[in-house]
């Protein structure tokens, strides 16, 4: 790296390639301690102070503040990324944290509230579990329930489930994957709770044997069109056909019945791991529904998969696949709202255990809902870093309009010590813009040099972000400086367009024609390499960087300007 702080008379002496759309990041939220895994559950709650930008909320099951993995939840604001509240674990082991949702408008305040789980909190018996739901205007608890019996793990799983029984308020459902009925063989549960006042609605049994059902939970919305919200439950463990090939149920609201039933194809593909619902991805006016199956083997042993299906028929619409073996694909998915705006829901799945350069960095994909195609990708950098642990969406976190991402990685190691803090990241589907500002000279031969970009900056990213001046005079030599402030200050034949405290890339040839004087030269820079490899640790995610050509003409000559954000 070469960085120069110069005056007009220094800087006559110092002169002796992206395939997939470019995402921005909102926020990134990191664990307070080295264990606390911050990120192994993530959500987007909706606006709970009225700015018209969603919350956000994660899990962070292993913090201690209330004993050893007591757990908690934070909440933050969409915004401003301050702390609005935080939610501990009532004792040691609880493990507050490992889930964490959306409960809707429980108390009827106008304002969205928050549940979540603690499955290993001892209230009826050792890791009988605990769920709880907090306001989100006030943070106070609202409900408070348990599980019924010693390893029932209620709690694992929460979601609000929408006005079930049409009530005008919204319920809760929550999942206990070894709670049992009556038929105590029966293993797993899950429970729709009031939310006008927290009594049992509805209680779904496993139909046979070990399934875990309750694993998984989620609101479906109003598949049947009864006008009562249904819920999807997820029994990856279910054998029917094969061992544990998995199921997924939707359930009605109103009674109970079972609307339908998914299953996965093949032994051991845990299908139902993962659901969510009540999005409309085909556009058809009917919410849907996916479910994800991570040890599904369609692009390779255990590479996972998505799978969208039509609420109204129970038509399979897409199977979203992991892109290799071992990527558990599935293992978390969500509905992520329209982060494209093309007026349908689209789809993310995260797949922890993608190998991306290193091994089990992890990965987390949106696919279109129009098409089936891929938006957006993003990669963990470092081994067993396991983005994509988490993953959620479907509301407005900046304000632009679209939906936007988040996604969890607890194994994340805050500055490659304090192990497993975790962390989560919100993105748009909105790249941040690129401005153009500042007078480009004319060279003596009438050359005007004219910045062009192409691609998104980014520090991670292996996609090229290319500047590129053209209209430069041929044969020369020049090169890209940038800083941390723009100005305008005449300067040779145009303007000095960056403030004092440069980094100077290298010096390259303008190229062009071989003989004679014609503006068929160029310069180019691929800024995310020059970042990739080091040559500027100062810029850092979110620096935003003010760029300009030089190249050597009679008198200085100098291309416009353009400033950006640098996304991580």
């Amino acid at each position: 790296m070469i960085t120069r702080s110069v005056s007009s008379a220094s800087l006559a002496v110092a002169l002796a390639a992206a395939t997939l759309s470019a995402q921005t990041t909102l926020q990134i939220n990191t664990g307070a301690a080295a264990g606390d895994q911050l990120g192994r559950s993530c959500t987007v709650i909706g606006d709970l102070d009225g700015d018209g930008q969603a919350e956000l909320a994660f899990g962070a099951p292993y913090a201690s503040v209330n004993g050893t993995s007591s757990g908690s939840i934070r909440v933050t604001n969409g915004r401003t990324g301050a702390l609005l509240y935080a939610f501990h674990g009532l004792a040691a082991g609880d493990r507050l944290g490992e889930s964490v949702a959306s409960a809707g408008d429980v108390d009827g305040d106008g304002y969205p509230d928050i549940v979540g789980g603690a499955p290993l909190h001892d209230q009826n018996g050792t890791n009988s579990g605990m769920a709880r739901v907090w306001s989100g205007r006030t943070g106070a608890v609202l409900y408070t329930w348990y599980g019924d019996q010693a390893g029932d793990w209620f709690g694992l799983s929460v979601d609000g489930a929408g006005d079930t029984n049409g009530d005008g308020r919204a319920d809760v459902i929550v999942g206990a994957p070894y709670g049992k009925g009556s038929n105590t063989a029966n293993v797993g549960e899950a429970r729709i709770f009031s939310g006008l006042n927290g009594s049992v609605l509805r209680t779904f049994n496993s139909p046979s044997g070990v399934s875990v059902l309750g694993y998984s939970v989620s609101a479906a919305g109003d598949v049947n069109k009864d006008g009562k919200a249904d819920v999807i439950v997820g029994a990856p463990q279910t054998t029917n056909t094969q061992q544990d090939q998995g199921r997924a149920y939707i359930y009605s609201g109103a009674t109970g019945a079972t609307l339908y039933t998914f299953q996965g194809a093949t032994a051991g593909e845990y299908f139902g791991n993962s659901v969510d619902g009540g999005r409309d991805v085909n556009n058809d006016g009917w919410p849907d529904v996916i479910v994800g199956s991570p040890n599904a083997d369609y692009a390779g042993g255990n590479s996972g998969s998505v799978f969208v299906y039509s609420g109204r028929t129970g038509a399979q619409l897409y199977n979203l696949k992991g892109t290799a073996s071992n990527d558990e694909m599935g293992r978390v998915c969500a509905l992520a709202g329209d982060v494209d705006g093309d007026g349908w829901a689209d789809v993310i799945g995260g797949a922890r255990m993608k190998d991306q350069s290193v091994q089990n960095a992890g990965m987390a994909r949106v696919w279109s809902g129009r098409t089936g195609a891929t938006l957006f990708s993003v990669y963990g950098t470092l081994t067993d870093e396991q983005l994509g642990f988490s993953v959620g969406g479907g509301k407005d976190v900046n304000g632009d309009g679209l939906d936007d991402f988040i996604v969890g990685w607890p194994t994340f190691d805050t500055n490659n010590s304090n192990l497993d803090t975790g962390r989560v990241r919100v993105w748009s589907g909105t790249p941040l813009p690129i401005t153009s500002y500042c007078t480009a000279g004319t060279s003596t031969s009438g050359c005007t040099a004219t910045i062009t970009t192409t691609g998104s900056p980014s520090l991670s990213s292996t996609a090229a972000f290319t500047l590129r001046a053209n209209n430069v005079v041929n044969q020369k030599t020049g090169f890209l400086f940038y800083g941390r402030h723009g100005q305008a200050v005449p300067f040779g034949s145009g303007f000095l367009c960056v403030e004092p405290g440069y980094v100077r890339t290298p010096i390259q040839s303008t190229a062009g024609n071989a003989t004679g004087t014609s503006c068929t030269g160029f310069l180019s820079v691929d800024l995310n390499q020059w970042l990739r490899q080091g040559n500027d640790p100062a810029v850092t995610a979110g620096s935003t960087l003010f760029c300009q050509f030089y190249y050597r003409d009679v008198n200085a000559s100098f291309s416009n300007a353009v400033y950006f954000t640098v996304a991580p």
